[in-house]
């Protein structure tokens, strides 16, 4: 259905049913089959018990060969393979093993990851901490968009571990699987505390967190997935630093808890760490009041503590030191800048996540993009009104539910209605907006349901659960119908209907066997069509470093270094400023992270045009031959274009032009082109200075 774009309404006619058939993979299909046949026979002979409690057993050596395997064969999920829709001539075309490249993700295949893959062919040698490549200048990697470094700092970013040590391929895989396994493993293992050892709750949790759409959509930047992993993990390890006495193992504890504070730290992405520490502190509150009772400390536990608040510091005051000045710089930006969030209308986020359902197999929304409209699928309002039943009507006065409770009502009217700037800026979420603030609310609504889920005793009646689901469902379909401006058709909105329905029927039927297990299967449903296929399983880097454009890129780069442009003038702009990137070729418009204002100022003296460059952006470099000089034109908040007079490329010290069009045009008697090659559709000139 994805890889050939058939929408779920084919289904609706014998037509559409017939193209399903034709399309169908049979090699694939009953590859497939046959694990499932396999599978059922294994559980047939062995029992689903015996095979469960072997899988929890060996689960980390499962998950230690399993990450061995999909990196030999340099497994991934990134769309780097979009690129292909940019060129032409092509010798060879290569697919996904399953699913299909998003170019809407364009912020990981078309910014992060040739960023990262720069970092392997820089100039001054591999993984600098200052790139030449990137911007064409001296560019910090490590802080913003952070990249693969060879320095100290990279202690605390494990996941980047893998560059290192790998080649590109092998190292994007272990930044993917290593990724997507510690995910799932910690948000079980954080299930378990949760859950008080239900093993049907915690993988139930770990599937809602691991495949959700929002976690899935927004995979490999701003750092959601090492947030979410290094503040689970860091609760695990102070609750197993409270509930051990061998100062042995709380050494290693305090060591983890030091790798993920420096992590979340180092994610720099405020709009989610914010609300996310306040997730992440309620449940530190919740975890240490809990486990006091078995917590014997000492003179050692404060030279621990002291320890790893001392390593902390160093590391951040090193950090610090070196990218201090990038710090500043963006901070001073006019966008993102520091402007001041003050909260408020986004009650709508609150019904979104019904027609997440459809986002990995429907039609592109028209009016909006699918990740910025990516929520957990968090069946609200089922979290809240569990949690009142357990505090309320057992009055059972559960630490973790009232502190969880608490912080989800302080986000929730943060999302809702507008703020005083002075509370806003005093609380730090004057940092985060809330549309990204939501995220924390999605995730507490999670952890109140699956912990009130571990609590809940007594029974409704089937016509109070039927009822109440009924109406519930009702509601929340017809909100999500309005708020998706006609995304969502009739039957759409009627499986919708009667999805939630069973959802929320099996959720209010709380600690039953059979409800627990339905939950379990519904989760298991949620994962296979919202999550497990928004990004495709790709095999290696080929389909980029197989390419002839990216191999004469290569041979003139290591043959004579020099600066990049890439000429927008026809056709081209975002994201094909970063493709000689991926060649290691340093090109002053691909994407900066933050300005070159010494470079601008060469083409704008007086800084009368600083208001458009002074930012996060996209860089369109149109040249041009005419009498008019040098200007910026601001497209979008992240996005501005340069009408770059050829006279003044000396100044900025250009050696090669990648272009779709015939330079050699615009030649004068000061500055002329001389083609090098034509590949894949794009023309590479060297610049001769007269």
């Amino acid at each position: 259905m994805i890889e050939n774009k058939i929408a779920i309404g084919f289904f609706q006619s014998w037509a559409g049913i017939s193209q399903i058939i034709h399309a169908v993979h049979y090699l694939r299909l009953f590859f497939f089959m046959g694990l499932g046949i396999g599978l059922s026979i294994f559980v047939n002979n062995y029992g689903v018990e015996k095979l469960t409690d072997f899988i929890y057993q060996y689960r980390f050596w499962i998950s230690g060969i399993l990450l061995i395997v999909l990196v030999f064969f340099e497994i991934h999920g990134s769309s780097i393979l979009y690129w292909q829709n940019y060129l032409s001539n092509l010798t060879s075309v290569y697919e996904p093993l399953i699913g299909i490249s998003r170019g809407i993700r364009s912020d990981e295949w078309a910014v992060n990851t040739p960023m990262m893959l720069s970092q392997y062919y820089n100039n001054s040698g591999l993984f600098p901490y200052f790139s030449e490549t990137i911007r064409g200048t001296l560019t910090d990697t490590f802080i913003i968009y952070g990249q693969p470094v060879r320095d100290i700092a990279i202690f605390f970013r494990p996941f980047h571990w893998g560059y290192l040590l790998l080649a590109p391929a092998k190292g994007l895989s272990f930044f993917w699987i290593g990724r997507v396994i510690a995910l799932f493993l910690v948000s079980f293992e954080f299930g378990m505390i949760l859950t008080q050892k239900s093993k049907l709750l915690s993988l139930i949790y770990a599937l809602l967190i691991t495949w959700s759409p929002v976690v899935q959509w927004w995979f490999a930047i701003n750092g959601l997935v090492e947030m979410l992993v290094f503040g689970q993990l860091a609760l695990i390890m102070i609750t197993l630093y409270m509930n051990n006495q061998n100062y042995f193992k709380r050494s290693l504890y305090a060591l983890v808890v030091l790798i993920c504070a420096g992590g979340y730290i180092l994610t720099f992405y405020p709009a989610w760490q914010v609300p996310l520490a306040y997730v992440f502190m309620a449940l530190f509150i919740g975890v240490v009041l809990e486990n006091q009772k078995h917590f014997i400390w000492n003179k050692k536990d404060v030279g621990i503590g002291i320890g790893l608040i001392l390593f902390l510091s160093l590391g951040m005051i090193y950090i610090l030191s070196k990218s201090g000045g990038t710090i500043s710089s963006v901070m001073n930006t006019v966008y993102p800048g520091g402007s001041a969030e003050t909260g408020g209308n986004q009650v709508s986020r609150l019904f979104l996540y019904p027609g997440n359902l459809f986002f990995t197999f429907s039609r592109e929304l028209t009016y909006a993009n699918l990740c910025e409209l990516a929520v957990y699928f968090d069946f609200f309002p089922m979290g809240i009104i569990l949690t009142a039943w357990v505090l309320f009507k057992q009055k059972k006065a559960d630490k973790l539910l009232i502190l969880m409770l608490a912080a989800n009502a302080a986000l929730i009217l943060w999302c809702l209605f507008p703020w005083p700037e002075w509370l806003a800026k005093a609380t730090l979420l004057s940092y985060s907006k809330p549309v990204r603030a939501f995220l924390a609310v999605g995730f507490l609504n999670i952890l109140l349901l699956i912990r009130a889920l571990a609590l809940f005793e007594g029974a409704f009646s089937k016509w109070v659960k039927a009822g109440s689901a009924m109406i519930m469902s009702v509601v929340i379909t017809l909100l999500s119908l309005k708020i998706y401006e006609g995304y969502l058709d009739l039957k759409m909105s009627i499986l919708i209907l009667f999805f939630l329905f069973g959802s929320f029927y099996v959720i209010l039927s709380g600690n039953k066997n059979w409800a627990r297990k339905a939950l379990f299967v519904i989760s298991l449903v949620i994962v296979f069509i919202a999550g497990l296929f928004v990004n495709p399983v790709v095999s290696g880097l080929d389909g980029i470093y197989q390419l002839s454009l990216i191999k004469k890129i290569q041979q003139i780069n290591t043959a004579e270094n020099g600066l990049w442009i890439v000429d927008s003038g026809t056709e081209i702009g975002f994201p094909v400023i970063n493709l000689p990137l991926m060649a290691g070729a340093p090109t002053i418009n691909s994407t900066n992270v933050y300005p070159t204002l010494e470079r601008w100022h060469l083409l704008d003296p007086d800084g009368s045009e600083e208001k458009i460059y002074n930012r996060y952006a996209h860089i369109s470099i149109n040249l041009t031959n005419t009498n008019n000089e040098t200007n910026f034109v601001l497209k979008s908040p992240d996005l501005f274009e340069v009408n770059l007079n050829i006279n003044d490329l000396e100044k900025m010290e250009v050696a090669y032009v990648f272009s779709k069009r015939d330079l050699s045009l615009l030649s004068n008697e000061k500055v002329s082109f001389n083609e090098l090659a034509d590949e894949n559709g794009f023309k590479l000139y060297s610049i001769n200075y007269n």
